[in-house]
């Protein structure tokens, strides 16, 4: 008995090393894997999660205290009632056109816009507004009227939404997707007053770990340079504190494939505001998302069948983006066509290989 006491002292005595060990090291640790990642003032991430940000409660009292929005089913049902006179022309085929070939009619139904005052994002204008919401943190002006048209559709809150499950599945298993940044100039992760934000598209698998499920920094990405030319973007920012924060970018072409259709978006003065590690980042890119593209997207991924399972009325939602819309006026309507946004992202870091120079394209800076 006394020999098997003395053994478990000396396990307890060792196990203690072993946490005092990596407590002291940690920090060296961090050090060291900053500095392995860093390559002649270089690093690169990769996106592994994109999706509107979306604050919500747990139960949408605060930020949807009349509940949440009718999808397609439930309005058909409202606006054609069982036992009146129906043909699938004035019914079906008629909400499935205006769907697809929206128009500027009044709504028919009610919609639930956000009524809370919080939400994720950036202040895009620099102004303070009354319509403009609060961050959770305190910042006021947050700029994102997406938010404010989704906030209260099931489809996009997560994590159960149709929207927010397939979308971030698609950007994990989808080269397509496969949207990376590269910071170069870079002499510290927590600290400097210029770096150089270069936006690529790769195209390899992301390394993951044996489930298949969880992206793993360290692995490579290739630019491409035949398909993804044109989406290269390059900007300026600044690292305090540990967070980067680029200059507007005059506009983005998002690459954005889900449920196996190829599609974009288009983001104008879009920004990133990001949290960097040595081995990810996490943040915000927010900017002025282009409505028709905003909206095109959304249909041609999504089927009736799967709008509705999100209880997403493409008819009511395009309204109400165009009645939202809040930036980028059309120079003859005075209409405004774009709408402010922000977009949660977690990347990974990874090594960008670059081509021989011959193939370089040339970048379109902001």
């Amino acid at each position: 008995m006394t020999a098997v006491y003395e053994i478990s002292v000396q396990q307890k005595i060792l196990r203690l090393m072993i946490i005092l060990s990596v407590t002291l090291l940690s920090p060296l640790l961090s050090v060291a894997d900053a500095a392995s990642t860093l390559r002649d003032g270089k690093i690169g991430y990769v996106m592994t999660d994109l999706f509107w940000a979306v604050y919500q409660t747990p139960d949408g009292k605060e930020e949807c205290p009349s509940g949440y929005n009718d999808g397609p089913r439930e309005q058909f049902e409202k606006l054609f009632p069982e036992g009146s006179v129906r043909t699938v022309v004035d019914t079906q085929l008629k909400q499935e056109s205006e769907t697809w070939h929206p128009t500027d009619a009044p709504e028919s139904l009610p919609f639930l816009e956000v009524e809370g005052s919080l939400s994720y994002g950036l202040n895009l204008d620099g102004e303070i507004g009354s319509n403009d919401f609060t961050h959770p943190n305190g910042e006021q002006g947050i700029d994102n009227e997406v938010y404010r048209a989704v906030g209260c559709i099931i489809g996009f809150r997560g994590p159960d939404g149709v929207e927010v499950i397939f979308q971030n599945k698609a950007i994990t298993d989808r080269r397509y997707n496969r949207m990376m940044i590269e910071l170069s100039g870079v002499d510290d992760l927590s600290s400097d007053e210029e770096v150089t934000v270069t936006l690529y598209r790769g195209m390899d698998r992301l390394l993951t770990d044996a489930t298949g499920l969880k992206v793993m920094s360290g692995g490579s990405q290739r630019v491409d340079m035949r398909w993804g030319a044109k989406l290269i973007r390059q900007t300026t920012g600044k690292i305090v504190d540990g967070v980067l924060t680029t200059d507007p970018i005059a506009e983005m072409v998002m690459p954005w494939m889900n449920l196996s259709v190829p599609s974009i978006h288009i983001f104008r003065d879009m920004r990133l505001q990001l949290n960097l590690t040595p081995n990810g980042a996490e943040g915000l890119l927010a900017g002025y998302a282009d409505v028709d593209a905003w909206y095109k997207q959304l249909i041609r991924n999504d089927s009736t069948h799967h709008l509705s399972n999100g209880q997403i009325s493409g008819i009511s939602l395009r309204k109400a983006l165009g009645r939202l819309a809040d930036s980028h006026p059309d120079p003859e309507t005075g209409a405004n066509t774009a709408i402010s946004t922000a977009l949660d992202v977690k990347m990974a870091q990874v090594y960008i290989v670059h081509p021989e120079k011959d193939d370089q394209a040339e970048i379109i800076s902001h």
